[in-house]
C-alpha cells in the first residue's frame, strides 16, 4: 500500500467549482514525486457509483442497498454512519470512527460498493473527496481503492491530509479530493472501497470521536 504524504496536484479548473455532476468529467488529485504541480489524468465517462452524493444513505439513517458498512461498534471495531455536512449542496456524507478509547485502533472501519457496467481492459479513475479537520498532525489517513470479483487488489493508495493541501476542494472547502486509477482487466465489475486507518493510536485521546473522525463523500468511478 502506497503511503501519500507529499503536495497533490491542483486541478485548477475544479477548485472552486460547483459539485460535479454524475456524468461530468471529473478532475483529480494525484500523488507527486515533489511539490510542484503537474497536469493529472481526469475520469471522463458516466459515472458508474450509485448514490455518489450520499443523499440516500443520509436519507435513510446510514442504511442503504448499495453502500455496505464494514465496521462493528458494539465490539471495538469503528463506527460508519451518516452525517448532515456534505462536500456540495446535496445533504449527506459518510463519517467513519471509532468512538471508545477501549476500541481496536488496528481495525479499518469503511465502506463499499459493488459497481458493474465496467469495460474489460479499460483505465478508470475512482476520485471522492474526504474531510478531515484534525489538521497536518492528523493520526490518521483515509485508505482509497477498489478490488476485482475474487478480491484481488486493482488500487489500493493511502492519503494524509497533510498531502491535500493543493487538491482540489469542494463546495465545503474543508473536504479535498483524491484519487486512485486501475486498469479494470478483464473485470466487468468492481468493488470500490474507503477506510479509515489509524497511523499514530497514542494520539488517539480526550473525544475518541472527534480524535479519529473523518468524513467522505462525492464518490465518482468514471473511464479515464
Amino acid at each position: 500500500m502506497k503511503k501519500v504524504y507529499l503536495g497533490l496536484a491542483i486541478a485548477g479548473l475544479l477548485a472552486g467549482c460547483a459539485a460535479p455532476s454524475d456524468s461530468a468529467k471529473t478532475e483529480m488529485a494525484a500523488p507527486a514525486a515533489n511539490e510542484a504541480s503537474m497536469v493529472v489524468a481526469a475520469g471522463t465517462g458516466d459515472n458508474l457509483v450509485a448514490d455518489p452524493h450520499i443523499v440516500e444513505f443520509r436519507a435513510n439513517s446510514g442504511k442503504s442497498d448499495v453502500w455496505k458498512k464494514h465496521a462493528d461498534k458494539n465490539n471495538g471495531l469503528g463506527d460508519v454512519g451518516s452525517s448532515k455536512v456534505s462536500a456540495f449542496e446535496d445533504e449527506g456524507s459518510v463519517r467513519i470512527r471509532f468512538i471508545s478509547a477501549s476500541d481496536d485502533f488496528s481495525a479499518m472501519p469503511g465502506l463499499s460498493q459493488q459497481v458493474n457496467g465496467l469495460a474489460p481492459n479499460t483505465d478508470y479513475v475512482l476520485s471522492l473527496y474526504v474531510e478531515d479537520k484534525k489538521g497536518g498532525a492528523s493520526p490518521t489517513s483515509v485508505v482509497v481503492g477498489a478490488t476485482d470479483a475474487a478480491g484481488q487488489e486493482l488500487a489500493e493508495q493511502e492519503f494524509h491530509v497533510a498531502s491535500m493541501n493543493n487538491a482540489p476542494h469542494a463546495d465545503r472547502k474543508s473536504f479535498r479530493q483524491v484519487a486512485v486509477e486501475f486498469n479494470s482487466g478483464g473485470n466487468t465489475s468492481a468493488t470500490i472501497f474507503a477506510k479509515l486507518k489509524v497511523d499514530d493510536a497514542s494520539a488517539i485521546t480526550g473525544d475518541i470521536g472527534k480524535a479519529s473522525e473523518i468524513r467522505v463523500d462525492a464518490f465518482s468511478l468514471a473511464k479515464k
